[in-house]
Protein backbone atom coordinates (compact mmCIF):
# COMPACT_ATOMS: atom_id res chain seq x y z
CA UNK A 1 0.00 0.00 0.00
CA UNK A 2 1.46 3.20 -0.86
CA UNK A 3 0.18 6.92 0.72
CA UNK A 4 0.25 9.45 -1.88
CA UNK A 5 0.92 12.30 0.69
CA UNK A 6 -0.51 14.65 3.09
CA UNK A 7 -1.35 17.88 1.73
CA UNK A 8 -3.38 21.20 1.77
CA UNK A 9 -6.62 19.19 -0.10
CA UNK A 10 -8.78 21.86 -2.05
CA UNK A 11 -11.73 20.08 -0.28
CA UNK A 12 -11.60 22.04 2.66
CA UNK A 13 -9.63 25.24 1.83
CA UNK A 14 -8.65 26.04 5.34
CA UNK A 15 -5.73 28.80 4.72
CA UNK A 16 -3.67 30.95 6.98
CA UNK A 17 -5.82 34.05 5.74
CA UNK A 18 -9.30 32.60 7.27
CA UNK A 19 -7.68 30.93 10.68
CA UNK A 20 -8.85 33.77 12.72
CA UNK A 21 -12.12 34.39 11.34
CA UNK A 22 -12.46 30.09 12.02
CA UNK A 23 -11.55 30.75 15.45
CA UNK A 24 -14.32 33.28 15.99
CA UNK A 25 -16.74 31.11 14.22
CA UNK A 26 -15.77 27.91 16.31
CA UNK A 27 -15.96 30.47 19.91
CA UNK A 28 -19.48 31.37 18.77
CA UNK A 29 -19.96 27.90 18.53
CA UNK A 30 -19.21 27.12 21.42
CA UNK A 31 -20.94 29.95 23.19
CA UNK A 32 -24.32 28.39 21.68
CA UNK A 33 -22.88 24.78 23.19
CA UNK A 34 -23.18 25.91 26.53
CA UNK A 35 -26.63 27.27 26.05
CA UNK A 36 -28.04 24.24 24.49
CA UNK A 37 -25.86 22.35 27.51
CA UNK A 38 -28.58 24.29 29.30
CA UNK A 39 -31.64 23.11 27.99
CA UNK A 40 -30.74 19.33 27.70
CA UNK A 41 -29.55 18.77 31.34
CA UNK A 42 -32.65 17.96 32.63
CA UNK A 43 -33.82 15.60 29.86
CA UNK A 44 -30.03 13.91 29.57
CA UNK A 45 -28.12 14.23 33.06
CA UNK A 46 -25.58 11.54 33.87
CA UNK A 47 -24.66 8.97 31.21
CA UNK A 48 -25.74 6.07 33.90
CA UNK A 49 -29.49 5.63 32.78
CA UNK A 50 -30.84 2.68 32.08
CA UNK A 51 -31.53 1.64 28.26
CA UNK A 52 -34.86 3.93 28.34
CA UNK A 53 -33.65 7.00 29.81
CA UNK A 54 -34.49 9.65 27.67
CA UNK A 55 -37.22 7.65 25.96
CA UNK A 56 -39.17 6.91 28.93
CA UNK A 57 -38.75 10.89 29.97
CA UNK A 58 -40.06 11.79 26.58
CA UNK A 59 -43.04 8.92 26.13
CA UNK A 60 -44.27 10.51 29.63
CA UNK A 61 -44.30 13.83 29.97
CA UNK A 62 -43.60 15.07 26.32
CA UNK A 63 -40.97 17.80 25.68
CA UNK A 64 -42.44 20.30 27.80
CA UNK A 65 -41.42 24.17 26.80
CA UNK A 66 -42.42 26.27 24.09
CA UNK A 67 -39.10 27.71 23.24
CA UNK A 68 -37.01 25.92 20.24
CA UNK A 69 -33.24 24.75 20.82
CA UNK A 70 -31.04 27.45 19.40
CA UNK A 71 -29.61 26.26 16.03
CA UNK A 72 -26.30 25.81 15.34
CA UNK A 73 -24.54 27.02 12.45
CA UNK A 74 -22.90 24.24 10.91
CA UNK A 75 -19.09 24.55 11.90
CA UNK A 76 -16.08 24.71 9.08
CA UNK A 77 -13.94 21.72 9.90
CA UNK A 78 -10.85 22.38 12.06
CA UNK A 79 -7.18 22.04 10.29
CA UNK A 80 -6.40 18.50 10.20
CA UNK A 81 -4.36 16.25 8.12
CA UNK A 82 -5.95 15.37 4.99
CA UNK A 83 -4.56 12.79 2.89
CA UNK A 84 -4.96 10.01 0.02
CA UNK A 85 -4.25 6.52 0.96
CA UNK A 86 -3.70 3.88 -1.77
CA UNK A 87 -5.83 0.74 -0.26
CA UNK A 88 -5.38 -0.75 -2.99
CA UNK A 89 -4.05 -0.67 -7.07
CA UNK A 90 -7.05 0.50 -8.11
CA UNK A 91 -8.47 3.09 -5.51
CA UNK A 92 -7.65 5.88 -3.21
CA UNK A 93 -9.71 6.96 -0.61
CA UNK A 94 -9.80 10.26 1.09
CA UNK A 95 -9.83 10.65 5.04
CA UNK A 96 -8.76 13.29 7.75
CA UNK A 97 -7.39 13.10 11.03
CA UNK A 98 -7.28 15.80 13.88
CA UNK A 99 -4.29 13.88 15.54
CA UNK A 100 -3.64 13.90 18.91
CA UNK A 101 -2.58 11.42 21.46
CA UNK A 102 -5.54 10.64 23.17
CA UNK A 103 -7.79 7.61 22.25
CA UNK A 104 -8.81 7.37 18.47
CA UNK A 105 -12.46 7.75 17.67
CA UNK A 106 -13.62 6.62 13.87
CA UNK A 107 -16.29 8.26 12.24
CA UNK A 108 -18.12 5.54 9.73
CA UNK A 109 -20.43 7.73 7.56
CA UNK A 110 -24.08 6.45 6.40
CA UNK A 111 -24.87 6.42 2.52
CA UNK A 112 -26.10 9.62 1.86
CA UNK A 113 -22.59 11.18 3.42
CA UNK A 114 -18.81 11.02 3.37
CA UNK A 115 -15.54 12.40 5.60
CA UNK A 116 -17.73 15.61 5.55
CA UNK A 117 -20.76 14.32 7.17
CA UNK A 118 -19.10 14.82 10.87
CA UNK A 119 -19.05 18.82 10.95
CA UNK A 120 -20.64 18.96 14.39
CA UNK A 121 -18.54 16.27 15.78
CA UNK A 122 -14.74 16.71 14.52
CA UNK A 123 -14.19 19.71 16.72
CA UNK A 124 -15.96 18.65 19.68
CA UNK A 125 -14.12 15.59 19.72
CA UNK A 126 -10.78 16.54 19.23
CA UNK A 127 -11.39 19.25 21.68
CA UNK A 128 -12.27 16.33 24.19
CA UNK A 129 -8.91 15.02 23.72
CA UNK A 130 -10.05 12.58 21.11
CA UNK A 131 -7.66 11.65 18.00
CA UNK A 132 -11.00 11.71 15.56
CA UNK A 133 -10.84 10.30 12.39
CA UNK A 134 -13.60 9.88 9.52
CA UNK A 135 -12.76 8.69 5.78
CA UNK A 136 -14.60 8.68 2.95
CA UNK A 137 -15.40 5.06 1.24
CA UNK A 138 -15.39 4.02 -2.48
CA UNK A 139 -17.69 6.09 -4.40
CA UNK A 140 -18.49 8.77 -1.81
CA UNK A 141 -17.18 12.43 -1.68
CA UNK A 142 -13.15 12.84 -2.04
CA UNK A 143 -12.98 8.85 -2.67
CA UNK A 144 -14.16 8.09 -6.03
CA UNK A 145 -13.99 4.48 -8.09
CA UNK A 146 -11.81 4.79 -10.79
CA UNK A 147 -11.99 0.92 -11.64
CA UNK A 148 -14.72 -1.60 -12.07
CA UNK A 149 -12.16 -4.09 -10.15
CA UNK A 150 -12.68 -4.64 -6.60
CA UNK A 151 -10.13 -6.36 -5.02
CA UNK A 152 -11.07 -5.61 -1.50
CA UNK A 153 -13.83 -5.13 0.69
CA UNK A 154 -15.04 -2.10 3.26
CA UNK A 155 -13.61 -4.26 6.36
CA UNK A 156 -10.15 -4.48 4.42
CA UNK A 157 -10.17 -0.92 3.25
CA UNK A 158 -10.65 0.72 6.61
CA UNK A 159 -8.18 -2.11 8.30
CA UNK A 160 -6.05 -1.20 5.62
CA UNK A 161 -6.10 2.63 6.65
CA UNK A 162 -5.88 2.55 9.92
CA UNK A 163 -3.12 0.30 9.75
CA UNK A 164 -1.35 2.76 7.43
CA UNK A 165 -2.56 5.68 10.20
CA UNK A 166 -0.70 3.61 13.07
CA UNK A 167 -4.35 2.75 15.14
CA UNK A 168 -3.98 -0.49 17.13
CA UNK A 169 -7.35 0.23 18.52
CA UNK A 170 -10.15 2.66 18.60
CA UNK A 171 -13.57 3.19 19.25
CA UNK A 172 -16.26 3.28 16.63
CA UNK A 173 -18.88 5.44 15.92
CA UNK A 174 -21.14 3.91 12.75
CA UNK A 175 -24.40 6.34 11.28
CA UNK A 176 -26.88 4.03 9.20
CA UNK A 177 -25.15 2.22 6.42
CA UNK A 178 -22.10 2.98 8.25
CA UNK A 179 -23.00 0.40 10.52
CA UNK A 180 -22.84 -2.03 7.93
CA UNK A 181 -19.09 -1.72 6.97
CA UNK A 182 -18.66 -2.03 10.87
CA UNK A 183 -20.50 -5.07 11.89
CA UNK A 184 -17.92 -6.46 9.49
CA UNK A 185 -14.78 -5.17 10.72
CA UNK A 186 -16.22 -6.21 13.73
CA UNK A 187 -16.34 -9.85 12.89
CA UNK A 188 -13.37 -9.74 11.20
CA UNK A 189 -11.17 -7.58 13.21
CA UNK A 190 -12.42 -7.44 16.56
CA UNK A 191 -9.14 -7.17 18.34
CA UNK A 192 -9.10 -3.57 17.35
CA UNK A 193 -12.12 -1.97 18.69
CA UNK A 194 -12.60 -0.69 21.96
CA UNK A 195 -16.15 0.03 21.62
CA UNK A 196 -19.20 0.35 18.89
CA UNK A 197 -21.72 3.13 18.50
CA UNK A 198 -24.21 2.03 16.37
CA UNK A 199 -26.69 5.26 14.66
CA UNK A 200 -29.93 4.42 13.15
CA UNK A 201 -28.87 1.18 12.13
CA UNK A 202 -29.36 -1.74 11.96
CA UNK A 203 -25.42 -3.50 11.42
CA UNK A 204 -26.24 -4.58 7.93
CA UNK A 205 -27.18 -8.54 8.88
CA UNK A 206 -29.61 -10.40 7.61
CA UNK A 207 -32.51 -10.71 9.94
CA UNK A 208 -35.79 -12.27 8.95
CA UNK A 209 -37.86 -11.81 11.59
CA UNK A 210 -36.64 -7.64 11.68
CA UNK A 211 -36.57 -7.49 7.78
CA UNK A 212 -39.83 -8.65 7.30
CA UNK A 213 -41.18 -5.62 9.46
CA UNK A 214 -38.42 -3.15 8.23
CA UNK A 215 -39.93 -3.73 5.17
CA UNK A 216 -43.93 -3.69 6.12
CA UNK A 217 -43.46 -0.29 7.80
CA UNK A 218 -41.38 1.11 4.58
CA UNK A 219 -44.35 2.18 2.07
CA UNK A 220 -44.13 1.24 -1.39
CA UNK A 221 -42.63 4.36 -3.44
CA UNK A 222 -40.83 5.75 -0.48
CA UNK A 223 -37.44 5.48 -2.10
CA UNK A 224 -38.68 8.04 -4.30
CA UNK A 225 -39.06 10.53 -1.33
CA UNK A 226 -36.91 13.43 -1.16
CA UNK A 227 -33.66 12.38 0.73
CA UNK A 228 -34.44 15.69 3.44
CA UNK A 229 -38.03 14.03 4.08
CA UNK A 230 -36.71 10.68 4.64
CA UNK A 231 -33.22 12.11 6.69
CA UNK A 232 -34.06 14.70 8.51
CA UNK A 233 -36.96 14.88 11.15
CA UNK A 234 -39.91 17.27 10.43
CA UNK A 235 -39.44 18.75 13.88
CA UNK A 236 -36.38 20.08 12.45
CA UNK A 237 -37.31 20.61 8.75
CA UNK A 238 -39.97 22.91 10.29
CA UNK A 239 -37.72 24.87 13.13
CA UNK A 240 -34.51 25.13 10.94
CA UNK A 241 -34.65 25.19 7.05
CA UNK A 242 -31.28 26.30 7.66
CA UNK A 243 -29.88 23.44 7.92
CA UNK A 244 -32.22 21.36 6.29
CA UNK A 245 -30.32 23.63 3.29
CA UNK A 246 -26.67 22.80 4.37
CA UNK A 247 -27.58 19.55 4.70
CA UNK A 248 -29.12 19.21 1.08
CA UNK A 249 -25.94 20.32 -0.10
CA UNK A 250 -23.47 18.38 1.74
CA UNK A 251 -26.06 15.29 0.70
CA UNK A 252 -25.69 16.82 -2.94
CA UNK A 253 -21.75 16.30 -2.82
CA UNK A 254 -21.84 13.00 -0.98
CA UNK A 255 -21.17 10.14 -3.92
CA UNK A 256 -19.13 10.68 -6.45
CA UNK A 257 -20.18 10.91 -9.96
CA UNK A 258 -19.43 7.32 -11.84
CA UNK A 259 -19.05 3.89 -10.33
CA UNK A 260 -20.87 2.45 -7.67
CA UNK A 261 -18.86 0.72 -5.12
CA UNK A 262 -20.15 -3.31 -5.80
CA UNK A 263 -17.70 -4.95 -2.74
CA UNK A 264 -18.65 -7.85 -0.82
CA UNK A 265 -18.90 -8.81 3.02
CA UNK A 266 -15.51 -9.77 4.25
CA UNK A 267 -17.50 -12.42 6.43
CA UNK A 268 -21.26 -13.66 6.96
CA UNK A 269 -22.58 -11.12 10.01
CA UNK A 270 -25.05 -12.74 12.58
CA UNK A 271 -25.75 -12.19 15.80
CA UNK A 272 -24.40 -15.29 17.31
CA UNK A 273 -21.30 -13.91 16.27
CA UNK A 274 -21.75 -10.22 17.42
CA UNK A 275 -22.52 -11.54 20.96
CA UNK A 276 -19.54 -13.79 20.95
CA UNK A 277 -17.64 -10.53 20.58
CA UNK A 278 -18.54 -9.09 23.26
CA UNK A 279 -17.65 -5.57 22.22
CA UNK A 280 -19.29 -2.23 24.53
CA UNK A 281 -22.22 -1.19 22.39
CA UNK A 282 -24.44 1.56 22.51
CA UNK A 283 -27.56 2.06 19.96
CA UNK A 284 -28.86 5.08 19.49
CA UNK A 285 -31.94 5.93 17.23
CA UNK A 286 -33.77 9.16 16.54
CA UNK A 287 -37.74 8.89 17.95
CA UNK A 288 -39.01 10.49 14.73
CA UNK A 289 -36.56 7.87 12.25
CA UNK A 290 -38.59 6.65 9.43
CA UNK A 291 -35.88 3.71 8.34
CA UNK A 292 -35.41 2.62 12.45
CA UNK A 293 -37.93 3.77 14.54
CA UNK A 294 -37.15 2.56 18.57
CA UNK A 295 -38.91 -0.25 18.58
CA UNK A 296 -36.55 -1.72 15.93
CA UNK A 297 -33.72 -0.43 18.05
CA UNK A 298 -34.69 -1.85 20.73
CA UNK A 299 -35.45 -5.16 19.12
CA UNK A 300 -32.04 -4.96 17.55
CA UNK A 301 -30.94 -4.44 21.12
CA UNK A 302 -32.09 -7.70 22.62
CA UNK A 303 -30.29 -9.20 20.69
CA UNK A 304 -26.95 -7.94 22.38
CA UNK A 305 -27.26 -8.41 25.50
CA UNK A 306 -25.85 -5.60 27.75
CA UNK A 307 -26.46 -2.87 25.00
CA UNK A 308 -26.96 0.45 25.96
CA UNK A 309 -29.33 2.42 24.05
CA UNK A 310 -30.88 5.56 23.59
CA UNK A 311 -34.12 7.04 21.74
CA UNK A 312 -33.90 10.98 20.99
CA UNK A 313 -37.19 12.86 20.64
CA UNK A 314 -37.84 14.12 17.56
CA UNK A 315 -35.12 13.31 15.78
CA UNK A 316 -34.70 10.97 12.58
CA UNK A 317 -32.20 8.96 10.75
CA UNK A 318 -29.57 12.28 10.45
CA UNK A 319 -29.27 12.20 13.62
CA UNK A 320 -25.73 13.67 14.17
CA UNK A 321 -26.80 16.32 12.12
CA UNK A 322 -30.25 17.35 13.42
CA UNK A 323 -29.18 17.08 17.44
CA UNK A 324 -25.35 17.40 17.34
CA UNK A 325 -25.01 18.77 21.05
CA UNK A 326 -26.65 15.65 22.61
CA UNK A 327 -25.40 13.50 20.45
CA UNK A 328 -21.69 14.44 21.45
CA UNK A 329 -22.29 14.61 24.83
CA UNK A 330 -23.56 10.70 24.97
CA UNK A 331 -22.13 9.50 22.28
CA UNK A 332 -18.56 10.68 24.84
CA UNK A 333 -20.17 10.05 27.91
CA UNK A 334 -20.02 6.63 26.59
CA UNK A 335 -16.74 6.83 25.55
CA UNK A 336 -15.46 8.08 28.47
CA UNK A 337 -17.23 5.29 30.58
CA UNK A 338 -14.98 3.23 29.56
CA UNK A 339 -11.61 4.94 29.08
CA UNK A 340 -11.22 5.78 32.84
Amino acid sequence: MDHMGEHNSPLLKMSMKNTMDHQNNINTQRRSIFKQLAIFSTASAAFGFSDQAISSESSQCGIQGNEEPEFLPVPQHNPAVEGMFKVSPEQDLYYWDTGGTGHVIVLIHPGRGSAFSWPYQQTTFADAGFRTIAYSRRGHQGSPIISSVNSSTDADDLNDLLTFLKVDKFHAVALAAGGFTLSDFAVSFSDKLLSMTIVCSLFGLWDKDIDARSDFILSKGFSDLPPEFKELGAAYRFAHPEGVEAWRKMEQKAKEKGLRNRQKGKNKVTWEKLRALKIPTFMITGGADLYQPPSMMRAAARQLPGTKTLVVPEADHALQWEQPVLFNKKVLSFIRSLTR
